[in-house]
């Protein structure tokens, strides 16, 4: 009987950098590779591709359902967890469609993170908290061992080697989950044209449903060999590139916690009502831009002086 089987409903690549801690303790602790069953749109596969905790990753559809969809996933879910004939179940959040198949589970232990004390009840005591820091406080509560505090990804040895070109790349994220903190696109065009002058390497990103993105640009950026739109490339080659640069800047958001996670220099710009600077648990090397605090000439002489500085 395998060990200990943990289910990620979160969707975001941020999210998936917040349990590397829970993951590397229970994998130490339990002395046996885990098994991931995890939210298909998270991209975990790609994120965790150089990990050493897992066994196996398996997806499962998250998305909100009709009722009898949804009774179905139930069912469909339950004989996926039921497949691994394991001891310990670990769930890293309550929705309620999924505590379901996790309660009718022949698993031994199960343990929901933010579940209350009565069958599909939710406990509010970490409400007030960030994602982040839900994960954090529920993980120190296992009382596990062994105890990792480790945010950062391990990567390849291919990709180590890329680190060693000594031109200077920066990665520049345009949107964010929802768009609820999204930076003006004509202030990142500004840094854009200023890093430009000084001979930098620029890599722009953007969801691939995005692509109407491009007409913000003038022919001179899009037809620029300095600059690279990375928006049709996969998750496993915006890690490779990410991981490439010096620098990343960009919203609050997924590739802004994998740059963080990647020990880059990251330049966080975020609007306080919509999203907090939560990657701070990642990483000390982060410079925080916070909208209703600072104007926009600000920020973006803040984030060209302190990446020129350095160079």
């Amino acid at each position: 009987m395998k060990k200990c089987l943990v289910i990620i409903a979160a969707r975001g690549l941020g999210d998936l950098i917040y349990h590397l801690p829970l993951l590397r303790s229970l994998h130490e602790s339990y002395k046996e590779k885990l098994i991931i069953i995890s939210n298909k749109v998270n991209h975990s596969k790609d994120v965790f591709q150089n990990e050493t905790f897992h066994e196996e990753i398996v997806y499962f559809d998250n998305t909100r359902l009709s009722f009898f969809k949804t009774i179905k996933n139930i069912i469909k879910i339950k004989n996926l967890i039921n497949k691994f004939n394991v001891e310990n179940l670990i769930m890293t959040g309550s929705p309620r469609r999924l505590m379901i198949p996790v309660y009718l589970s022949n698993a031994k232990k199960k343990i929901i993170f933010g579940s209350g004390k009565f069958f599909l009840n939710k406990d509010n005591k970490y409400s007030h908290l960030t994602y982040s820091e839900k994960i954090f406080y529920y993980t120190e509560n296992l009382n596990l061992p062994i105890k990792k505090k480790d945010y950062f990804l391990k990567i390849s040895e291919n990709n180590k080697k890329e680190k060693s070109d000594s031109k200077y790349k920066i990665f520049i994220s345009l949107d964010s989950h929802h768009d609820q903190n999204n930076w003006h696109i004509k202030n990142y065009i500004k840094i854009i044209e200023k890093l430009l002058i000084n001979n930098s390497k620029i890599f722009i990103n953007f969801a691939p449903k995005k692509k109407y993105f491009l007409d913000f640009f003038s022919s001179e950026i899009k037809k620029s060999k300095q600059v690279s739109f990375t928006y049709h490339k996969n998750i496993s080659e915006i890690i490779e590139i990410i991981n490439s640069c010096n620098y990343v800047v960009g919203n609050e958001s997924g590739p802004v916690c994998l740059g963080a996670a990647l020990k880059k220099e990251v330049h966080s710009i975020y609007i306080p009502l919509h999203t907090p600077p939560e990657s701070k648990i990642i990483s000390n090397k982060i410079y925080y831009y916070n909208t209703d605090k600072e104007d926009d000439e600000s920020i973006i002489n803040k984030i060209i002086g302190r990446i020129l500085v350095k160079n």
